[in-house]
């Protein structure tokens, strides 16, 4: 694949996860404003508990698809043998750990890195929202003592 190739499949398949991941975002924002309204006669610890835990899981719900859509595209491409080798690399390669026990041919190594991309914009998305979300909650961990 020629290196023009990659780097439109891989700002495409970019394009694709940062749309994925942002919209989980709009969507999660005011699912927890409802639930901590609705959580609102609770004590603040358990508020918080149940918020921050929401939170966290539909943001790594909302990973798991992008690093499913990276095993898929490197499996379909055949980067390796089997779903179960992209499904580790595009693992490892999304959230930037790269053990480098594997590695791609030439023909798609700079697509590759679109993944190692796509994980460091979608966690600093989900990193600023879990912060945004604490900052939010921490006030109100004062009104129990």
């Amino acid at each position: 694949m020629t290196a023009a190739s990659q780097i439109l499949l891989g700002s495409a398949l970019l394009t694709i996860c940062a749309l994925i991941h942002v919209g989980a975002v709009a969507m999660l924002v005011p699912f927890l404003a409802r639930a901590a309204d609705r959580l609102e006669e609770t004590g603040s610890r358990l508020r918080t508990l149940i918020i921050t835990g929401l939170n966290v899981l539909i943001l790594l719900v909302a990973h798991t698809v992008q690093v499913w859509a990276w095993a898929l595209a490197f499996f379909a491409m055949r980067a390796f043998d089997d779903f179960p080798t992209s499904f580790y690399f595009a693992t490892a390669t999304y959230t930037t750990l790269g053990y480098g026990d594997l590695l791609l041919g030439s023909g798609l190594r700079i697509f590759g890195t679109f993944a190692a991309i796509t994980g460091l914009l979608t966690f600093g998305i989900s990193t600023a929202l879990l912060m945004g979300v604490i900052v939010r909650l921490l006030p109100s961990l004062d009104d129990d003592e």
